[in-house]
């Protein structure tokens, strides 16, 4: 999925969330492996690292 675009809705699961000065940051991660953090402003989308092959 191009980092640009949303995950499923469905598919996000919330690990961890918290009220900064800033607002509410929540990081979430999709069933994907990929990571979003949601800011009242932003939401960014970090792929998860591929592994070496041996």
């Amino acid at each position: 999925m191009h980092p640009r675009h949303l995950h499923d809705p469905l598919a996000l699961t919330i690990v961890s969330s918290h009220r900064t000065s800033e607002g509410l940051i929540s990081y979430l991660r999709c069933a994907c492996g990929a990571w979003e953090v949601r800011t009242p402003g932003t939401v960014t989308t970090v792929q998860p690292r591929r592994r070496a092959v041996d």
